[in-house]
């Protein structure tokens, strides 16, 4: 059991170690011989995941994952690039299942710490994704093993296949899901700017609108002389022919 901690701890930093191989192969032990026990097991992954992810994110917070060269390269840089992506959109599923994904555990803890990601929301999240791990690594040990309790060595194969098989599954089924969900990401921001954008024009509309009106210039102004200016008063018109009274 401690050696299921120290695997499952370390593999929160370190992506090398096989905690999730050792937590099957153990449980497959169980299902066939009832030795060790699988509440155990679980309780010590569990814990040492949890362990594990809260040192990687300590480390990340500390000296950032440029440090380390798996992550600068392949797999693991774009493994931090979809982890950055993952904490600024989604990050409660992207804790859930980054676990599932090769370089995605160790990335998400590191980058979690050096993005400065509150880690008074980390730690539940992650002791709720190192739980839902610990269960399925447990529970695909015991399955297989009980298909094959009479041989033990055949019995941990399967196991240890099966684990590589699932998680082939889930890399590529969770790979898809993100993308579907950046995708809808993106489709509901560019909405939200059209809206944006539509709801702009009228104002500009109407600005443009006031800003020529006061442009327009004054109409033509009367430029007859007025009568006191002349010094004169208008008499009434005599009309043509007739005298006027003397």
């Amino acid at each position: 059991h401690l050696v299921v901690y120290l695997f499952a701890a370390f593999d929160g930093f370190f992506p090398s170690v096989p905690s999730e191989s050792t937590i099957v192969t153990l449980s497959s032990l169980w299902s066939t011989s009832r030795s060790p026990s699988i509440i155990l097991i679980g309780l010590a992954a569990w814990l040492g995941a949890w362990t594990g992810d809260n040192i990687g994110y300590l480390i990340g917070n500390k000296i950032g994952w440029e440090r380390f060269k798996f992550l600068r390269e392949g797999r693991g840089r774009r493994a931090v690039d979809a982890a950055d992506r993952g904490l600024q959109k989604r990050a409660l599923v992207f804790l859930m299942t980054a676990r599932y994904i090769p370089f995605g555990r160790t990335a998400v803890n590191l980058v979690a710490g050096a993005v400065h990601y509150p880690h008074s929301r980390f730690w539940p999240r992650s002791l709720l994704s190192t739980f839902v791990w610990a269960v399925y690594s447990c529970a695909i040990g015991a399955l297989a093993g009980a298909w094959f309790e009479h041989n033990h060595l055949l019995g941990i194969t399967v196991a240890l296949i099966a684990a590589m098989v699932m998680a082939l599954v889930l890399e590529r089924m969770i790979s898809i899901g993100h993308r579907a969900l950046d995708r809808r990401a993106e489709q509901r921001e560019a909405e939200q700017a059209l809206v944006h954008q539509q709801e702009q024009a009228p104002a500009t509309e109407q600005g443009a609108g006031e800003t020529a009106a006061d442009g327009q210039q004054p109409g033509p102004v009367d430029q007859r002389p007025s009568p006191a200016a002349t010094g004169g008063v208008e008499s009434p018109s005599t009309p043509r022919g007739e005298e006027s009274p003397a």
